[in-house]
């Protein structure tokens, strides 16, 4: 008798468990239908500028174009565009339905197209990590209304993470909320954010009336429970970042600027005159053992010399990094010439060797780190190529047009 209890009781604690498990596969089935894998290793996704607006494409191993479905809506504009983690979907930030900007997620695998997120207010391509997050294939950081939000790509939802409020905010149809006092010294919006390894470090940056400032933000708060301050790094008319899978950064700064609420160090003042202590450079930085940023310098380019750093991307082992090299040119712009590939670490530039010649720009690395994409520009054209890492076989993706932002996928 009692091994009939026992037998029955075991048999219903396994219904029981099969049955919340299938509720919760529905439930999470109903939010985000968008199921099963996609192997897109070795594809790059980019975007075509038309006369109509940007076109989302993606290019496979050979060559071969692979557009997503057409929206009903006869004018639209693609315009920012990104991988999952792991390389299994395509981001972009599209007003495919709406005036405004949206996330839309696409499965390549059966072209399964959708809207991911909600709001009024104009929103970019998120972006995915840091690497080993368990939640890092369905939360992504994203810019709207010049603050950074976390998107929940399944159910749609946005949580305030730059500025940080004091508790966590979320936004629905009405549009972001917060306040940006106390980031007014470092400038007026949010452009981009990256995770330093973990969410408890953020990169930012910022857009201000003379370029662009990047700070370190630390998660959480002080004794009087207010939020950590952020920590200004770098300041120029040029400053852009990225990280590689463990957080760490690198950092493009052009024409160099000092902190204008700061007195400029003494050993930079010569006859009455303030000398900077470089014109471009880019850094490596690491989070050190007090929780605060170290740099360490890749390349430095001296105040009066006339070459320039451009463009960058970091190797999938963060080992090396491709960086595009090139001369000022006046109002502060740049014109690329040739492409480097250089130990990702202090000093690396010396051991720099070419890859590509031209003007080429927006360097991506393949999953396995093998090969760059990237775009060069010969007469009005603006197309993609891809190289093997160490410059050999050189291959042209795309025929003619005006290319944007390719990106290799991550899949490896």
């Amino acid at each position: 008798m009692k091994d009939q209890i026992t037998k029955r009781f075991i048999i219903g604690a396994l219904i029981i468990a099969a049955l919340l498990i299938s509720f919760n596969f529905i439930k999470s089935f109903v939010q985000d239908p968008d199921v099963g894998a996609y192997d897109s290793s070795g594809q790059i996704v980019a975007i075509e500028q038309t006369r109509d607006g940007g076109r989302l494409a993606l290019f496979d191993e050979a060559g071969k174009r692979i557009d997503p479905p057409k929206p009903s809506k006869a004018t639209y504009d693609d315009r920012e565009v990104s991988w999952a983690v792991d390389g299994s979907r395509i981001f972009v930030s599209s007003n495919r339905e709406t005036n405004a900007y949206n996330v839309y997620r696409w499965n390549p695998g059966d072209q399964k197209f959708m809207r991911r997120s909600k709001g009024t207010r104009s929103q970019g391509a998120p972006w995915f990590g840091p690497a080993g997050d368990p939640d890092a294939k369905n939360l992504g950081l994203l810019q709207t209304g010049g603050q950074i939000f976390e998107l929940d790509v399944k159910t749609g939802d946005l949580g305030q993470i730059l500025p940080p409020p004091g508790e966590r905010i979320s936004v629905g149809e009405e549009g972001a909320k917060g306040s940006m006092e106390g980031y007014d010294r470092f400038g007026t919006a949010f452009t981009k954010a990256r995770y330093a390894g973990s969410k408890e470090m953020i990169y930012g940056l910022m857009r201000n009336d003379e370029g662009y400032t990047m700070v370190f933000q630390p998660v959480g708060v002080d004794a009087m429970g207010q939020p950590l301050r952020p920590i200004e790094m770098y300041r120029g008319q040029i400053v852009d970042f990225e990280t590689d899978p463990n957080g760490v950064g690198a950092v493009l700064v052009r024409g160099f600027q000092f902190p204008p609420y700061q007195d400029v160090p003494k050993e930079f003042i010569k006859g009455g005159k303030v000398v900077k202590p470089f014109s471009s450079a880019l850094f490596r930085v690491t989070i050190g053992p007090d929780g605060k940023p170290a740099s360490e310098a890749v390349i430095v380019v001296g105040p009066d010399a006339p070459e320039a750093v451009g463009d960058f991307a970091i190797s999938p082992d963060g080992l090396q990094i491709a960086v595009v090299v090139g001369a000022k040119t006046e109002g502060g712009g740049f014109e690329p010439a040739v492409m480097l590939v250089m130990p990702f670490k202090v000093n690396g530039g010396a051991e720099a060797k070419p890859v590509v010649q031209g003007r080429v720009s927006s360097p991506s690395w393949s999953g396995d780190g093998t090969k760059l994409a990237y775009l060069k520009q010969d007469g009005k054209d603006i197309d993609i190529y891809r190289v093997n890492a160490d410059g050999s076989s050189e291959t042209k993706v795309t025929s003619g047009g005006t290319w944007l932002s390719p990106r290799f996928s991550p899949a490896k």
